[in-house]
């Protein structure tokens, strides 16, 4: 089988001057937010940011002020998003959940967009942010209620993380490591999560999970990858593997065939695989029929690999 083309990431630093731009700055990059600051023409913000399909990365400087996703404007967006926040220097309270922590260097936090959260920000505060579609954490919707607007615990593992994150926005252009250190990042921060809710001294099954998509992604060209490599991977037996699967109401089989829709929905995002043919880019993700390929998408997604496309696209332009 070919490699995938090479895909390509541009890497943009903006210096926002009044607080008009940086009005206009979070519409077009965080849409759906309400913003408020006892600063107008006086604001300043300096902002470096990269995005690869769905995932985005920014380290954001900037003076005072208050950012709030409200119910109105969750019924207005199209779909949610993890937000994952390092406070770099400065502080920030976030609020989601009934939960409400002050933000101080070095502490770092998630937000979940489809519910309604608050960020107030100090003076000049720093911090990076990460946005993740749902499915790079898996089993995200079960455990999220109990993290957002919390501080994480392991901050060697936050540091970690950071720290690739900010070496690709130091590497402009090359897309192919930008989809490794992003998938990296997603794979550390989803152990990160899942040990900040797991009891102490107890195995966690979303972590064995996790595991399992880890190693699905590391083979996801290989259209013979099967339940059976699943059980060994993991060092349980078929049957005990089942059981697992079952508890997240999902069996081995169809658990495979989502991580691969998944990844092609974000492949057929890039504009630099515009130019290959759907079943090209599927094929890089170990589908093997453009028919059963399409009508799984659809049935995934509710809407048809082309028209995926074409909206992708229009969100380019």
């Amino acid at each position: 089988m070919e490699p995938a083309a090479s895909t390509s990431h541009l890497v943009e630093t903006r210096t926002l001057r009044g607080f008009q731009p940086w009005r206009q700055f979070v519409n077009d990059n965080f849409p759906w937010l309400r913003i408020a600051s006892p600063r107008d023409d006086d604001f300043h913000a300096r902002v470096r940011l990269t995005s690869l399909g769905e995932r985005s990365v920014a380290v954001i400087r900037a003076d005072q002020c208050q950012l709030t996703r409200t119910d109105y404007a969750i019924k207005r967006a199209e779909t949610g998003y993890l937000k994952v926040m390092w406070q770099q220097a400065g502080r920030m309270l976030v609020e989601q959940d009934g939960h409400r922590t002050v933000l101080r260097p070095g502490d770092i936090t998630v937000c979940d967009t489809s519910r309604p959260y608050r960020l107030e920000k100090d003076h000049q505060a720093q911090l990076t942010v990460l946005t993740l579609p749902y499915h790079a954490v898996p089993g995200w919707h079960q455990i999220s209620d109990r993290l957002c607007g919390r501080s994480l615990s392991d901050r060697t593992t936050a540091r970690a993380a950071l720290a690739a994150l900010l070496a690709l926005l130091e590497r402009p252009g090359d897309g192919d490591s930008a989809q490794t250190i992003f998938q990296a990042v997603q794979l550390m921060l989803s152990a990160l999560i899942h040990c900040s809710v797991r009891p102490a001294g107890q195995a966690s099954p979303t972590l064995r999970l996790d595991t399992a998509h880890q190693h699905v992604l590391a083979h996801i060209d290989d259209p013979h990858l099967s339940p059976d490599e699943l059980a060994e991977a993991l060092h349980v037996s078929r049957r005990a593997l089942y059981r697992l699967f079952q508890e997240h109401q999902v069996t081995p089989g169809r658990f495979i065939r989502q991580v691969r829709l998944d990844a092609v929905r974000d492949a057929l995002a890039l504009p630099d695989n515009d130019h290959r043919s759907i079943l090209e880019v599927a094929l890089d993700y170990g589908f093997t029929d453009s028919a059963s390929f399409s009508r799984s998408f659809k049935a995934a997604f509710a809407i048809s690999p082309s028209d995926w496309r074409l909206q992708a696209r229009g969100r380019h332009n």
